[in-house]
């Protein structure tokens, strides 16, 4: 292992979309590692929904808080704010919270200091810290994906808060990149495999035979972004590994812990 390059030689499959990859290849690749992407997820505007959301954000003034479950829900938000030409100032009035560091860093794009961020970056722990910091019966617009969870839209309606649920982009399995997946594993050329949302786990398993890689499979290391991830893992039988903290730059560095070992 050369000084400096904990993960030399190590390759390092990535399943997230290929518009959010680069980051994670900087990030290996700058620790010696080798990054292969098969982007199983595709990720675009909810353009059946475009009516509904451009009346939506054109009633802005309408709410109390603004939550993003996602970094994307924020792209993908502030491209029809500029679409149709609404100043971000019409964000001005509204308590923004948001499910972890690098969705509140997206968010100063659009001038939002965000106000609630829960320490544990999962939906759950983001109701918790919103109904800390808002008062019950106030009017939340949240703003995610199609595939994110509905725990926190549900919690925060059975705490009374009067919530629009606004689905701003899909993610749709990628199917054209199973056949390249299904060889790096059949020929054992994979040492880690990192899911970085449920979705992914379940594109994986979906494209892969699973009973005739099983034992290929069993070589490998999965490294999971989170908790909720971790569990959709688990339901495949296989365990991964996950960080104390939910981010890209913490999933590199567990692998490069495990390596120094």
């Amino acid at each position: 292992m050369a000084a400096g390059l904990p993960l030399q030689g190590k390759r390092v499959l990535i399943t997230r979309a290929q518009a959010q990859v680069q980051e994670f290849i900087d990030r290996i690749e700058s620790a010696g590692g080798v990054a292969i992407t098969a982007p199983l997820l595709e990720i675009r505007a909810n353009d059946l929904n475009e009516q509904v959301i451009k009346s939506t954000i054109q009633n802005l003034k309408n709410y109390d808080c603004i939550v993003f479950t996602s970094a994307n829900g924020v792209t993908f938000f502030q491209s029809y704010l500029d679409k149709w030409d609404i100043s971000y100032k019409k964000l001005d009035h509204l308590l923004a919270a948001s499910v972890g560091r690098k969705t509140s860093k997206q968010m100063e794009k659009l001038g939002l200091a965000v106000s609630i961020i829960p320490e544990e970056y999962v939906a759950e722990k983001l109701t918790e810290s919103i109904t800390k910091n808002l008062p019950a019966h106030s009017r939340v617009l949240v703003i995610r994906g199609n595939l994110a969870r509905p725990v926190l839209v549900t919690g925060l309606k059975r705490n009374g808060y009067n919530v629009t649920d606004l689905v701003v982009y899909e993610t749709i399995h990628n199917m054209n990149e199973a056949e390249k997946l299904r060889k790096y594993v059949q020929n054992d050329k994979l040492d880690f495999i990192t899911f970085t949302s449920s979705s992914t786990v379940d594109s994986f398993m979906n494209v892969l035979k699973q009973d005739e890689l099983h034992e290929n499979l069993k070589k490998v290391t999965f490294v999971c972004i989170g908790p909720i991830t971790n569990d959709t893992l688990k339901e495949y039988g296989y365990e991964g590994i996950m960080p104390a903290t939910y981010t890209i730059e913490d999933m590199v560095k567990l692998m490069i812990e495990l390596e120094q070992r």
